[in-house]
């Protein structure tokens, strides 16, 4: 075994390489590769065509990703100490002894040299769940529960199958497969489609009123508790609470459209955030619902939405009124209200008396924000 002398290197890999499924190195199958000289004898030399295991070039990728096209040298330090480390790792439990293994060794080597400035090549790791078979188990030939996804994808589209995969189970636990569970995804997109079929003629660009009437305010406030959510649980890895908040969301928009005092400006630019939302999880489907919309090119280049907190807070909550714990009515009231201010409220409504049923109060407890509780004789 003889080492390439420096002033040879980098020896180039040949082009003109055939690979075949034959389990032997394609190199070695190529002759004007293959031969060669030996430097250190100048006898005719076999080169090894097998010389690095493929964990060497993984172990750093994520440091040639960034600046893949620098023909001087593997990276630039000054852009990878700015892009690097990476802030999430995706990957099985099985990675903590191997492949994260392999790449802390390379990135602390590395810092050693003096080619970074880092310590750690990744931030944060997320171990994914495994999806199991309808019967629970794990997905096996041998037990005949396997499901491929490519009928799935030619039926429905690739969005769908995914936003199943993110809403079917909680990501790092995740579950069997369900089939009712994918058809609920199907229609969640069906009621996405027709909505945004129904708001398509309504002009974009409408002032957004500053008189808001209770639906307006109803709907706004569905609308930046869904943004909240979804930034919030997105991040979180948690997709499945994500899904649930936008499908109760095209909920609240829905009972919004029936609305005698729906206004238009208000109802397209509530669909628009909708899908903003809803495009990393069905990116093909919201591209094409975006443009359909007669918005400008891409739905990717446009802001994340953020959350306005003075919609969160409202003129008035609703709490239950139980007698002798049962609960008995609901009445609406200030969120800033006294007990005293609740009680007054609870003793005018029309229900009070009949629910009484003439016994007598004994005491009177407000727990603040949820219910009032009457104990009475």
């Amino acid at each position: 075994m003889v080492p390439v002398p420096d002033d040879q290197l980098p020896v180039l890999l040949p082009y003109d390489v055939e690979f075949r499924p034959d389990g032997e190195s394609p190199l070695a199958k190529c002759a004007e590769f293959m031969n060669t000289t030996c430097p250190k004898c100048g006898a005719p030399a076999k080169r090894d065509p097998d010389t690095m295991d493929t964990f060497v070039d993984s172990s750093w990728y994520q440091l040639r990703y960034p600046d893949n096209k620098n023909d001087k040298e593997p990276f630039n330090r000054e852009l990878i100490d700015k892009m690097c480390p990476v802030d999430k790792y995706v990957g099985g439990p099985e990675h903590a002894a191997m492949h994260l293994l392999y790449t802390r060794f390379f990135c602390k080597a590395l810092r050693d040299m003096g080619y970074l400035d880092f310590d750690e090549p990744f931030t944060s790791l997320v171990h994914q769940g495994i999806i199991l078979g309808p019967d629970g188990n794990r997905m096996s030939k041998s037990r005949g529960n396997t499901v491929a996804p490519d009928p799935y994808i030619q039926k429905y589209g690739s969005d769908v199958f995914r936003t199943y995969l993110a809403f079917g189970f909680a990501y790092t636990d995740g579950g069997p497969w369900s089939e009712s569970g994918l058809q609920a995804i199907v229609k969640f997109t069906g009621r996405i489609d027709r909505l945004v079929e129904d708001v398509c003629g309504i002009a974009k660009g409408q002032a957004l009123p500053t008189d808001l009437s209770e639906d307006d305010k109803a709907l706004l406030y569905s609308l930046n508790y869904t943004i909240k959510a979804v930034t919030t649980d997105t991040e979180r890895f948690q997709f499945n609470t994500s899904i649930a908040r936008l499908m109760e969301l095209l909920n609240a928009i829905g009972k919004y459209q029936g609305s005698a005092n729906k206004n238009d400006a208000i109802l397209r630019s509530t669909v628009e955030t909708f899908l903003l939302l809803y495009a990393p999880y069905a990116p093909h489907f919201t591209e094409e619902l975006w443009e359909r919309m007669g918005n400008e090119y891409s739905i990717f280049n446009q802001e994340w939405p953020k959350c306005d907190e003075s919609k969160l807070v409202k003129d008035t909550i609703e709490i239950a009124v139980q007698i002798n714990g049962q609960v008995k009515f609901r009445v609406n009231i200030a969120p800033d209200a006294t007990q005293e201010d609740v009680e007054k409220t609870v003793k005018e409504d029309s229900h009070f008396e009949s629910a009484l049923a003439g016994r007598n109060i004994v005491k009177f407890i407000y727990v603040k924000g949820r219910l009032a509780n009457i104990v009475a004789k």
